[in-house]
């Protein structure tokens, strides 16, 4: 019933695979805690990301990314890389990262399993999709 609320509900399915891990730490199991996400050398490691992502004043939905990324769920993005090359890539979002010369970046698992970045004011546009994913990193959103 809050469908019209919300950019896009999470897969239940997903939440559900879940359900075991969070009895077992109910019970007392110790938690599986998960690592922050390696920054690069080009990355400001003292900025933090505002409260409320339109602070960031860019053109892309990037409330989009960082519910899907709180909720697991995977993203597709259209991305313009400076080379010029475009296309679809479909990510798992962790977090944003500022560089030293102040691009903003979103930090995500690519389609093949590595870890890298897009610079924010590359991506045209943002869907999330129904595919839920199992975090390999702390979520930072």
């Amino acid at each position: 019933m809050l469908g019209h609320q919300l950019p896009h509900l999470p897969n239940v399915a997903g939440f559900w695979d879940e359900l075991d891990t969070a009895f077992d730490w109910m019970a007392g199991a110790p938690a599986h805690t998960l690592e922050r996400a390696p920054a690069t050398s080009r990355v400001d490691s003292s900025s933090q990301p505002p409260a409320a992502m339109t602070a960031w004043r860019q053109g892309t939905p990037l409330e989009l990314v960082r519910f899907a990324g709180a909720n697991r769920l995977k993203v597709e993005i259209d991305y313009r890389a400076e080379e010029g090359r475009s296309g679809r890539r479909i990510i798992e979002p962790y977090s944003w990262r500022m560089t030293q010369d102040g691009s903003l970046l979103l930090c995500v698992v690519n389609d093949r399993g590595q870890l890298c970045s897009y610079r924010v004011d590359r991506i045209a546009g943002v869907r999330i999709l129904d595919e839920s994913f199992r975090p390999r990193y702390l979520i930072e959103f």
